[in-house]
């Protein structure tokens, strides 16, 4: 008898077991996620190829980010819930003092698994050269570039061209150039939806783009959401920010003496000189008007809009480029 259960025993196989392999995921719905400009400056947004050097092996965005439009950094949603996003405006040019800060938006956000995020993250618009001026005993410089907006868009088509006003999560808008030490809480990022007027009523409403200013070959207009900012009138290829739609880049500067800073990606208006000094306006929400001669008055911050709950506004914060920060509540 005990030979025979010896023999049927050996003749059962015993169950293997094996490790279950799961894909690998970059980052989980637990990590704090930091989009940052990835090094690029300027008026246009980074390559994928520095986002991969910058989101590197450790980092909870490693493989997890995808550009198909410069500067529009693409992300899914790993897991269905709450997420606290933060989201900061750029800070404007400088020229005889520091360009205008970026605003700030926090809101909460219900997103479901699989959503895809456009990010672009404002740029700080471009300082203005350091030929200084006086002009009614202000000192002043080349117009500075109007700072990014920063956009948080859930993706609801095939592209940004097609994204509409109720797939924005939040923007933060840019602050504008500066052109003399005056101060102006209208040259800051805006807590507002409109952005920043510098003379009169040119600042963008409802997701448009700014005005240029006035008088004399102005600074051009941030971008907006939804259209561009307005060229300078001047002639002289000094260009309005582009919107979201139109993928973002800042506008260019330029002179004929002197040049000004480029706009910040994300929308910055382009900065002039000829004599006298005109900045760019903000991106955001809504663009920035741009910088006027009269009163010597910088570009206009670019408004903002927060779409979220629990939500916490501000402008006037952030110095150099935008950031955003997402967390899984």
């Amino acid at each position: 008898m005990l030979s025979f259960c010896c023999i049927i025993n050996a003749q059962i196989a015993l169950p293997t077991f094996q490790a279950v392999h799961k894909p690998h995921s970059s980052s989980s719905s637990s990590d704090t996620l930091t989009f940052t400009n990835c090094s690029a400056t300027g008026r246009t947004g980074p390559t994928q190829s520095q986002v991969n050097s910058t989101y590197t092996s450790g980092n909870s965005l490693y493989n997890a980010v995808t550009i198909n439009t410069q500067g529009i950094q693409e992300w899914t949603v790993p897991s269905s819930g709450t997420y606290r996003i933060e989201a900061y405006g750029a800070q404007g040019g400088n020229a005889d003092g520091a360009g205008g800060k970026g605003a700030k938006m926090i809101g909460d956000f219900v997103l479901s698994q699989g959503n895809v995020i456009f990010i672009l993250v404002g740029q700080k618009g471009t300082d203005s050269d350091n030929v200084n001026y006086n002009y009614g005993g202000k000192s002043s410089n080349d117009g500075g570039g109007g700072g990014g907006g920063t956009y948080v868009i859930k993706k609801s088509g095939s592209g940004i061209a097609n994204a509409q006003t109720t797939d924005i999560l939040v923007i933060a808008g840019g602050g504008g150039g500066k052109t003399a030490d005056y101060s102006d809480d209208e040259n800051d990022g805006q807590a507002t939806t409109d952005g920043g007027d510098t003379y009169g009523n040119g600042g963008g409403t409802n997701g448009g783009g700014g005005d240029d200013g006035i008088a004399n070959g102005p600074g051009a207009g941030g971008g907006g959401f939804l259209t561009d900012g307005q060229n300078s009138s001047n002639g002289s290829g000094t260009n309005g920010g582009e919107c979201f739609l139109n993928g973002g880049d800042g506008g260019t500067a330029t002179g004929s003496s002197y040049d000004g800073g480029n706009g910040g990606f994300g929308g910055g208006g382009g900065g002039w000189h000829n004599v006298l000094v005109r900045s760019g306006g903000g991106g955001g929400y809504s663009g920035g008007q741009g910088g006027s001669w009269s009163g010597l008055k910088g570009g206009g911050g670019g408004g903002s809009i927060n779409n979220g709950s629990n939500t916490s506004n501000a402008g006037a914060v952030r110095e150099e480029h935008g950031l955003v920060i997402i967390v899984s509540q």
